[in-house]
């Protein structure tokens, strides 16, 4: 999220909005240039901001080195990660390029949501014992890289952190939908369905009184 591009994340349709544009207006066809076409605000590597637009573009390096355009992606991610997690139900979405939406785009059950979470939260290692995930890689996305100027998150790789608990990850999805992963308390929490902006901080205080009530591993 330091890729320095200028880049507005804004869900409403009353302000200009890179990520809405880019979603479901002029970029939405082939999204990966439409980010990419954006201008430098910063140099790269200096300023966090969070980007779907960044997400995206990375989506379009890994279908690139993947090869193969769409077809290959998914078969990448089904036969590399979905189908050994056991998450069968997981539908990747693409656009009109054939770049995966990695910032916003997989329908999965809340049963596999949870798969998801457990993969990470056993360091890469699936139910079944098959290692998907590099060894290590779960601690690499639980590395601390900026606090989020607009709320009580801060970020990792890729994830979002949870600072009250250490070595938590978390996937925040439009309209508050959370996979939040405690590996110390051997929990994954799923949250679907819609929570409005109003609802956000009962939800949040919810989640946390479960979290903090939880057995901490014992």
């Amino acid at each position: 999220m330091r890729s320095g591009l200028q880049w507005v994340e804004e869900y409403s349709l009353d302000t200009p909005s890179d990520v809405v544009e880019m979603l479901y207006g002029g970029g939405a066809l082939d999204m990966a240039a439409y980010a990419t076409a954006q201008p430098l605000a910063h140099a790269p590597g200096e300023v966090w901001n969070y980007s779907s637009g960044t997400s995206v573009i990375v989506s379009r390096i890994i279908g690139d080195v993947v090869g193969g355009g769409r077809e290959g992606m998914e078969t990448f991610l089904r036969d590399r990660l979905f189908l050994p997690a056991g998450m069968t139900s997981a539908v990747p979405k693409f656009d009109d390029a054939g770049t995966f939406i990695g910032s916003s785009y997989v329908y999965a059950t809340a049963r596999d949501f949870a798969r998801f979470g457990e993969l990470y939260r056993n360091d890469g290692v699936a139910a079944d014992g098959i290692r998907v995930l590099p060894a290590g890689w779960s601690a690499h996305a639980a590395t601390f890289t900026a606090d989020d100027p607009d709320g009580p998150f801060s970020y990792g790789a890729h994830w979002w952190l949870w600072p009250d608990f250490p070595g938590s990850l978390a996937c925040h999805g439009y309209e508050y939908q959370r996979t939040v992963v405690l590996p110390d308390r051997e929990m994954v929490v799923v949250h679907l369905g819609v929570t409005t902006d109003e609802g956000a901080d009962e939800l949040h205080e919810h989640l946390r009184t479960m979290f903090l009530s939880a057995n901490n591993g014992a």
